[in-house]
């Protein structure tokens, strides 16, 4: 069993959006240069994204990351 790490930190909204931004900007970058690779290009599309998280423990802690991000700023506008 995976054990969590729960992480809580104060930005300003300012700080929150940029981040958002760049982690954002990284993971769309790496997803496409991933997305035809040799190890997903023959893996039909609908589970390509699934299967790139999976072999890419970073992606898939950017991809949460992101939605924390994005329910936060919702939650405070």
């Amino acid at each position: 069993m995976k054990q969590p790490v729960e992480i809580s930190t104060e930005l300003t909204r300012q700080e929150a959006e940029l981040m958002l931004a760049e982690l954002r900007s990284r993971y769309s970058q790496v997803l496409n240069d991933v997305w035809y690779a040799d190890p997903f290009r023959l893996i039909p599309e609908g589970l390509c994204h699934g299967s790139i998280l999976i072999a890419m423990p970073v992606m898939a802690a950017q991809k949460r990351l992101m939605g924390a991000l994005t329910h936060s700023l919702r939650a405070v506008k």
